[in-house]
């Protein structure tokens, strides 16, 4: 993303040196209404590159981002969750659920770890790429797999009424 970051600036220079020199060109030799249409097109350039610019980096902020991808579910919900009832969950379900593509759920849900292993591939049932280390010690407790968003979802309202419910002392 660096990269393209820079080819964005170094773009917007290059634009910002022509247009001026054009401008430039043209007021010199009396042409003011020309020096003007070349100035307002630079300014819309540059608002141009910019909003560019700004939309690349909020791209970027929000996929990283430990917030609400579909409006209303956390990566980190989901994953304590499916740790709290010892529950495995396909990739796809997940990725359904928070509203992302099933590519970049591992860049949102961070390092291979243990809490992370419970997120598993649908034709195997297993966390994709992990070492036994990095496996929770209880991901086979449980034969249950989920593998539909809608049952993701319903899985995760459930563990948030059990978490919301008080303390009985009966």
């Amino acid at each position: 993303m660096k990269a393209v970051r820079k080819a964005v600036w170094i773009s917007f220079f290059v634009a910002l040196v022509v247009v001026n020199a054009l401008a430039e060109a043209m007021d010199y030799f009396a042409n003011v209404q020309v020096a003007m249409f070349y100035r307002l097109t630079f300014v819309l350039s540059i608002t141009v590159v910019a909003a560019i610019f700004a939309g690349s980096t909020l791209l970027v902020s929000k996929l990283g981002a430990e917030r609400p991808m579909s409006g209303q579910f956390r990566p980190r919900e989901v994953l304590a969750c499916l740790e709290m009832k010892k529950t495995r969950c396909t990739d796809g379900a997940v990725a359904g659920l928070l509203g992302i593509q099933r590519n970049d759920l591992g860049r949102i849900l961070g390092p291979k770890r243990p809490a992370s292993s419970w997120v598993v591939s649908a034709s195997t049932h297993r966390p994709t790429g992990y070492e036994q280390d990095e496996m929770h010690p209880d991901l086979y407790q449980n034969e249950q797999v989920i593998d539909s968003p809608e049952d993701l979802k319903k899985f995760i309202y459930a563990c948030r009424k059990k978490q919301s419910a008080p303390n009985s002392i009966f």
